[in-house]
């Protein structure tokens, strides 16, 4: 009897040794995840006060009316239509929720983007963790790379890439709940995994590559291939299989494949490139640039080293064959990243970089689980215990670094002369930076800075039409209107479909030239294009108006009434021509209308109007 209860009582001891030590556990999970997650909201603190930037940010937020609004009309469109090139409906919603919740207010949008990145490492902690079955230090390495890695700041700091950390939410969380349904065998968490794939698909295409992780995993933890577990992913593939077809379709309407017109064998010499790119941007990650542009030599031909990088690839699959079975993390993390970031190296070239840091969002997670395992694994069994402080010493000066260089970064994302200023000091033959920063020098009034960068960039591109309607634009507002036309004739040479540039040049032509049948053959071309358009109706009324064609300018201008009542200008332009035939009456009740729009009329201009309505001068009194 009295050695039973002294069994008891020691089984009580163990127990209660066993409470504090998990509760130790858990301190020490929470103390971790907290300063991985503090030292994030550091580095990132500085894009809260950031700007949009012209990059994206013009056409997914601050002109995008579909977000305006949570209507039953702008959902079925934003889930009916392609965006910029892509498909992302829970993209689109998602600024729309920052839209009614603020506005255009930058902080919002910015915090919005944080909060998820968040969300995302704890996310991937918690996978991690799962994964290599309670490896915390791992995990913890894993996460704290991913958090703080200067590659994933244009994911965060622009607002436009709201995918990446959106479809990487939804894809994390789906391959948390297909851990779980190995773990415990129900069906219910493989339907949750669909549900959570198909929201990241909704979010950003490149979430077709989950299935084929379904797989790594499987392989990761030992489970053979049958029959069952390919059927169980064959939904996976199906719904991968149509939403890629639906992503190239998108790109395509938006003429963003192969828009640089590369031929298919070096398409495939750069697809190798961008690996190459991406291992050493992993590793040693300073002259980051917004824009990877295609690298050709003088000639327009394939650099030497581009014809090279094909061995690392090849490198890389000899190091898979070699810890296929003796370092399973190893071969897992490097197929990861492969699988991961296939659909964007460029084998099939869509848009005009050769690589983007974004891509590497997800992709990066398998060679930062690499880097886990040879810290927790590997390096203990190489190096002799004595140097354990210098090893985790060295991998805390690795982080404290990329936490300086992702702070760093996101000055650069602080508005967008600031980022277009930093690609043409690391890349001074950008065409497309002088393209944009020209486009913000107008924009902020800075107009001689303008003309300046296009006058630079048209010294690399001669023929770059963007670069002609800029500084444009630059005389124009300058009071330079014969320039001004000069270089608006010379872009529609180049490309007489840029219809903006008929309304600038017909402009011109009836507000500064006093030539209005060339600013109406200019409008008339453009609302060939248009017909529906109420500002270019608008501007057709007041070229007639100048003109003295008073009936033609009353049908442009009543047009664009009929096509937005709150034009204020064309119902001036009406109150004017029926002032001219004498009407009143007519000029009386627009020119009312145009005043409680907004538009500046003189009260005793309308007090002379309706005293010549009262007093029946009118050629065309109302009818009673």
């Amino acid at each position: 009897m009295a050695s039973e209860k002294k069994s008891s009582k020691q089984r009580k001891i163990i127990k209660k040794q066993a409470g504090k030590t998990q509760q130790s556990h858990n301190s020490f999970e929470l103390f971790g995840l907290f300063a991985i997650l503090l030292t994030t909201v550091i580095a990132y603190w500085p894009t809260i006060h950031n700007d949009f930037v012209n990059w994206d940010d013009i056409i997914y937020v601050m002109n995008n009316e579909m977000i305006t609004s949570f209507s039953q009309a702008h959902i079925a469109k934003i889930f009916s239509s392609f965006w910029m090139g892509n498909y992302h409906p829970f993209t689109l919603m998602s600024f729309a929720l920052d839209y009614n919740l603020f506005q255009l207010d930058r902080p919002g949008y910015h915090a919005h983007n944080l909060i998820l990145h968040l969300v995302n490492i704890i996310l991937i902690y918690y996978f991690c963790r799962l994964l290599f079955k309670k490896n915390l230090t791992l995990a913890f390495i894993t996460a704290a790379l991913f958090a703080v890695h200067p590659m994933h700041v244009e994911s965060v700091a622009w607002v436009s890439e709201r995918k990446d950390l959106l479809y990487t939410m939804y894809f994390l969380a789906a391959l948390i709940s297909y851990l779980f349904y190995l773990k415990r065998n129900k069906p219910g968490y493989i339907l949750l995994s669909m549900l959570l794939f198909l929201a990241s698909l909704l979010s950003k295409a490149q979430a077709v590559t989950l299935p084929l992780v379904f797989f790594l995993v499987d392989y990761l933890w030992g489970r053979k291939i049958t029959f069952k577990t390919i059927l169980e992913k064959v939904p996976f593939l199906a719904v991968s299989l149509v939403f890629g077809i639906i992503a190239i379709i998108a790109q395509k309407a938006d003429n963003s494949v192969n828009s640089v017109g590369l031929p298919l064998v070096s398409s495939l010499f750069y697809g190798n490139y961008s690996i190459c790119l991406y291992m050493f941007k992993l590793v040693i990650p300073v002259n980051l640039i917004c824009l990877y542009e295609y690298p050709f030599t003088a000639s327009g031909q394939l650099p030497f080293y581009v014809y090279l990088s094909p061995l690392v690839l090849l490198l890389m699959g000899i190091v898979i064959w070699k810890t296929w079975k003796k370092y399973p993390p190893v071969c897992f993390g490097l197929l990861f990243f492969i699988f991961a970031i296939f659909p964007v190296l460029q084998f099939l070239p869509v848009g005009q970089a050769v690589a983007a840091e974004r891509y590497t969002y997800i992709p990066y997670i398998g060679l930062f689980i690499i880097a886990g395992f040879l810290f927790t694994d590997i390096i203990p069994k190489v190096l002799p215990q004595k140097y354990k402080i210098t090893v985790i010493i060295a991998g805390l000066l690795i982080l404290l670094l990329f936490a300086v260089g992702s702070w760093n970064r996101t000055q650069v994302w602080k508005d967008s002369i600031a980022l277009w200023t930093d690609v043409m000091e690391k890349n001074p033959r950008s065409v497309s930076a002088y393209v944009n920063r020209s486009y913000m020098y107008n924009h902020t009034n800075q107009f001689d800075k303008a003309v300046t960068d296009c006058n630079e960039g048209l010294k690399l591109d001669p023929r770059n039409y963007r670069l002609f309607a800029n500084r444009g634009i630059a005389y124009r507002n300058t009071g330079r209107y014969k320039m001004a036309v000069d270089d608006y004739d010379k872009v529609l040479q180049l490309n007489p479909k840029n219809w903006e540039t008929y309304t600038d040049r017909g402009t011109i032509y009836t507000d500064n030239l006093s030539e209005y049948d060339k600013g109406i053959t200019d409008f008339r071309i453009f609302l060939g294009h248009d017909p529906s358009n109420p500002e270019i109706n608008a501007n057709m009324g007041v070229a007639y108006l100048k003109k003295g064609v008073f009936d033609s300018s009353l049908v442009y201008s009543l047009k664009a009434i009929s096509l937005n009542p709150q034009n204020a200008t064309a119902n001036y332009v009406c109150a004017l021509a029926y002032e001219r035939k004498q009407d009143y009456p007519r000029a009386l009740a627009y020119g009312n209308q145009a005043k409680s729009l907004g538009f500046a009329i003189d009260d005793a201009v309308l007090r002379s109007w309706q005293q010549k309505a009262e007093s029946g001068t009118s050629k065309n009194p109302p009818k009673k």
